[in-house]
C-alpha cells in the first residue's frame, strides 16, 4: 500500500487546491507507484487535518485525470502513469474549478431540454437499442463510479447524436473532456442510483413519445445533481 508519510497538514487559504496539488504531487513524483492502492479517505483526513469531503473531492479529481481508479469496498488505486493521458485530461482540469461545475450543468440542463423537440423527430430502434445498452451497462456498473459515467455519458451522446445536427454533434465531441470531468466529480454512490431511475424514466418517456413527461423528467434531473452538488459543498 502506498506510503502515507510525508504528507503534510495545511493552512486554510486554498485547501482544497493545495490538497489536490498535494496527492497528484504524490502520484506524479512516483511516490505512489502505478498498481499501489492509495491511502483510505479516512487515513488521508487525519494525515492532512482536512474534511472527507476535501480529500473525496480531490480523488475524483485524480480519477477525472485518469490518474486513479476506485474499487466499490476495495479501493483506490493508482492508474499508469503517461504523459499522453496527463496531458489528455489536464486541459480540462485547469480550466474548471469546483464553482464552475454548476455552470456546465446548467449549460447541459438548457441544451439537453432544448433538443428535445428535435431528436424526437428521430427516434427509431437503432436509437432506442442504443440508449437500452448505455441503461443496462449504467446499472452493471453502478458501483464503479468510472464505468458508470462513461455509460451515463454514453446515454446523453445518444441524445446529441439523435438531432443530426451536425453544430450540436461537433460541439459536443469538442468538449467532450469537459464533460467527462463535470460527470466524473459529481457523480457520487447515492447519484449514480437515482441517476439510474432518471434515465430508465427518460427513455421510457422515449418510447411513448412523451415529450411534456420527457421535458419534466429531464428537468429532474438536473434539479437533482445541482442539489447533490450544493449538499457537498455544504
Amino acid at each position: 500500500m502506498a506510503d502515507i508519510n510525508g504528507l503534510r497538514s495545511f493552512q486554510r487559504k486554498d485547501i482544497r487546491e493545495q490538497v489536490f496539488e498535494e496527492l497528484l504531487n504524490q502520484i506524479t513524483s512516483g511516490a505512489w507507484k502505478p498498481g499501489e492502492k492509495i491511502p483510505s479517505e479516512n487515513e488521508l483526513t487525519k494525515a492532512l487535518n482536512v474534511s472527507r469531503i476535501t480529500i473525496r473531492e480531490a480523488i475524483q479529481k485524480l480519477a477525472a485525470m485518469d490518474l486513479v481508479e476506485s474499487y466499490h469496498g476495495k479501493g483506490t488505486y493508482v492508474k499508469e502513469f503517461t504523459t499522453s493521458n496527463y496531458l489528455k485530461s489536464l486541459t480540462p482540469m485547469i480550466l474548471l474549478s469546483r464553482d464552475d461545475l454548476k455552470y456546465i450543468i446548467e449549460y447541459r440542463r438548457i441544451l439537453e431540454v432544448g433538443i428535445i423537440e428535435l431528436f424526437m423527430k428521430n427516434v427509431n430502434d437503432k436509437y432506442i437499442k442504443r440508449l437500452e445498452n448505455d441503461l443496462m451497462n449504467m446499472i452493471a456498473y453502478k458501483h464503479d463510479l468510472n464505468k458508470y459515467q462513461q455509460y451515463d455519458m454514453d446515454f446523453h451522446i445518444t441524445l446529441y447524436e439523435m438531432t443530426h445536427n451536425p453544430f450540436i454533434i461537433k460541439v459536443t465531441n469538442m468538449i467532450r473532456d469537459i464533460l467527462d470531468s463535470e460527470m466524473k466529480t459529481a457523480i457520487t454512490d447515492k447519484g449514480a442510483e437515482a441517476g439510474i431511475t432518471f434515465h430508465t424514466n427518460i427513455l421510457n418517456f422515449i418510447k411513448q413519445n412523451d415529450i411534456e413527461g420527457l421535458v419534466k423528467e429531464t428537468n429532474k434531473l438536473f434539479d437533482a445533481i445541482l442539489r447533490d452538488l450544493d449538499e457537498e459543498n455544504n
